[in-house]
């Protein structure tokens, strides 16, 4: 049997109509992960985690040490991206232990609109030329560096 899970950027009012049509129809409408903005989403899914995605579509359970080898990176990288995925429900253990990504197809589905690609706060202020000229005009504070720690001359042993 193939099973999908789908992933989208779904705003809270939509995914709760999605699971009253699915309450009152009574029928299981599939596997939903749900983000609230495409920002969201995307920091779960960072590139390195797609390709654990993808490495595991369908594969069954393996070992954290195997992912590693098949997507030819270190183990400690690929722990810490599963343990991420474990903790946002995409992954899960096996009776054995081992991870698995219990879907065969993977649709991910969401759309951009002009106003959800506006910068936050910027539709909101009434001059933005203003401000801009006032970030210009603040004088820049040179980064302070720190000194270079002072190397100690080694001395003979049991001096001070």
């Amino acid at each position: 049997m193939n099973k999908t899970v789908t992933i989208d950027v779904c705003p809270l009012e939509d995914l709760s109509a999605r699971v009253e049509v699915q309450l009152k129809s009574g029928r299981f409408q599939g596997q939903y992960f749900s983000y609230a903005t495409p920002e969201l989403l995307f920091d779960t899914f960072t590139t390195p985690r797609w390709r654990i995605i993808r490495a595991m579509t369908g594969a069954g359970p393996m070992s954290i040490r195997e992912l590693s080898r098949r997507l030819a990176r270190d183990v400690k990288g690929v722990h810490r991206d599963v343990k991420a995925l474990l903790e946002d429900g995409l992954l899960e253990h096996d009776e054995h232990g081992a991870i698995v990504f219990p879907y065969d197809t993977v649709h991910v589905n969401f759309t951009l609109k002009a106003a959800d690609l506006a910068l936050p706060g910027v539709a909101d202020r009434a001059e933005p030329d203003a401000a801009i000229e006032r970030e210009r005009a603040q004088p820049t504070r040179s980064p302070r560096r720190r000194a270079a720690p002072r190397k100690r001359e080694p001395g003979s042993a049991g001096s001070r």
